[in-house]
C-alpha cells in the first residue's frame, strides 16, 4: 500500500482561483451575459475594497456561475480550461510545489481535490503530474451541461475517504494540504495536516488542533508550530 498526500489547488498551489478564472474566461468567450457577471464583477470590486467579505464574493460567484453553466456545450468549457491552463498554469506557490515534488520522490501518490470544475482541475494537475483528482462535477448528456451534479465543497473528507479506500493507499503518514476552513475535515483525518496561508477559521482549526501553519511571502516560506497558545517560527 502507498502513502498519499492530498492538496487543495485553488489558493494551495494555484495562487488564485481556477474556479474564478473559468468564469471570467466563460464571459470573455461570450457564454456568461454581462447581465449575469456584472454583479459579480460589482461584488469581486467591494471585496478587494475591503467592503465585502471574500466569502460575500465567492457565494454570489457560485451562484451566478452554477446557473449559467447550465446549457453550455463541455467542449467549449474545455477549450476554456485549456486555454486558463496555457496562460496562468504556471502561478503557483513555490513551498507547496516543492512539497509536492518531495514526497512524491519519496514514494507518496499525490492527490488533489478541489472545489473547481473537475474538467479544469485535471489539466492543472497534468502540469504537475498529481496522480489523482477530483473537482466539481456536472451532468452532462449529448455533450452539454444540464445540472449541478456532484459539489465537492463541503464534501472533501468524504471524498478523500472514498478516495483512499478506491486506490487502497495508506494512511500512515499522510499529508493534507489546504487553506481555507472548507480544508479542515479533510485535514483532519491525516497524519499530517499543514494549513498553508489559512484563512482566519482553518488558523483558528489549526492553533486548537496543534497543526503546522506555513505562510509563504514572495516566494518565502515560513514554518509555524505551535508552542502552547501561540505559534513560534519552525
Amino acid at each position: 500500500m502507498q502513502r498519499f498526500a492530498v492538496f487543495d489547488i485553488d489558493g494551495t498551489i494555484f495562487r488564485w482561483q481556477l474556479y474564478h478564472e473559468l468564469f471570467d474566461e466563460l464571459y470573455n468567450r461570450n457564454l456568461i451575459s454581462k447581465d449575469e457577471a456584472e454583479p459579480i464583477f460589482t461584488a469581486r470590486n467591494s471585496w478587494r475594497d475591503r467592503q465585502a467579505t471574500f466569502t460575500d464574493y465567492e457565494l454570489a460567484l457560485v451562484g451566478v456561475m452554477e446557473k449559467s453553466i447550465i446549457g453550455v456545450k463541455e467542449s467549449a468549457l474545455i477549450e476554456a480550461a485549456d486555454a486558463i491552463i496555457l496562460s496562468k498554469g504556471s502561478q503557483i506557490y513555490r513551498y507547496t510545489t516543492d512539497l509536492l515534488d518531495n514526497l512524491r520522490r519519496q514514494g507518496y501518490i499525490i492527490m488533489a481535490i478541489s472545489g473547481s470544475q473537475e474538467q479544469i482541475v485535471e489539466r492543472f494537475a497534468r502540469l504537475y503530474d498529481i496522480t489523482i483528482v477530483r473537482g466539481k462535477r456536472y451532468d452532462i448528456e449529448d455533450g452539454v451541461i444540464v445540472g449541478g451534479g456532484q459539489a465537492v465543497y463541503g464534501h472533501k473528507a468524504e471524498i478523500l475517504q472514498e478516495l483512499v479506500n478506491e486506490h487502497g493507499l495508506d494512511w500512515t503518514d499522510s499529508y493534507a494540504v489546504g487553506d481555507t476552513s472548507s480544508d479542515a475535515d479533510m485535514m483532519e483525518l491525516v497524519a499530517n495536516p499543514i494549513a498553508f496561508n489559512p484563512d482566519r477559521a482553518l488558523y483558528e482549526r489549526a492553533r486548537k488542533e496543534g497543526w503546522k501553519i506555513v505562510v509563504e511571502r514572495k516566494n518565502i516560506a515560513y514554518e509555524l508550530e505551535a508552542n502552547g497558545n501561540t505559534f513560534v517560527l519552525a
